[in-house]
């Protein structure tokens, strides 16, 4: 398997092992940033962010042998609920749908919030984008958008 066959599957993982299972946090290289990361042989994952009111703004990078070969930029805002609030849905809705945020469709409902992961392409890892939101009773609470490709 090329590296790039291998790429999608590390960055499932990785994201399951940093902000959807709270972990992976490591000394932020920028400051007032939030850093996670996680490592597994020759690759890389590298999660930057900034969070604001009710907002955030970030990059992931995937690494591999050191030069970056993934990077996806993200903006989200959470409205009037709080930050532990968002994060204990959308952690459920990544653990259970490890697949979102790439080029998939998916939907998930728990506890009367609907989660959706709406792609603009479903091409595939080399150039994606697309919005997640989460809707209470019909209203949308929160709105995330994102747009990265593959660098190599």
């Amino acid at each position: 398997m090329n590296k790039l066959e291998q790429l999608e599957p590390f960055l499932i993982k990785a994201r399951a092992n940093t902000y959807a299972s709270d972990e992976g946090r490591v000394k932020a290289a920028l400051n007032n940033s939030s850093q996670l990361e996680y490592m597994e042989g020759d690759w890389l994952y590298r999660d930057v962010y900034y969070t604001g009111k009710n907002t955030f703004y970030g990059m992931e990078t995937v690494f591999y042998l050191n030069k970056p070969i993934f990077g996806m930029s993200y903006y989200g805002n959470w409205g009037d609920m709080t930050e532990e609030e968002i994060d204990n849905i959308l952690r459920g809705a990544l653990v259970n749908n490890k697949e979102t945020r790439l080029y998939k469709k998916v939907e998930w409902e728990k506890d009367g919030f609907i989660y959706t992961c709406d792609p603009d392409s479903t091409a595939g890892i080399d150039e994606i984008g697309g919005t997640e939101t989460i809707a209470k009773n019909g209203e949308q609470v929160y709105v995330f958008y994102y747009a990265g490709s593959v660098l190599v």
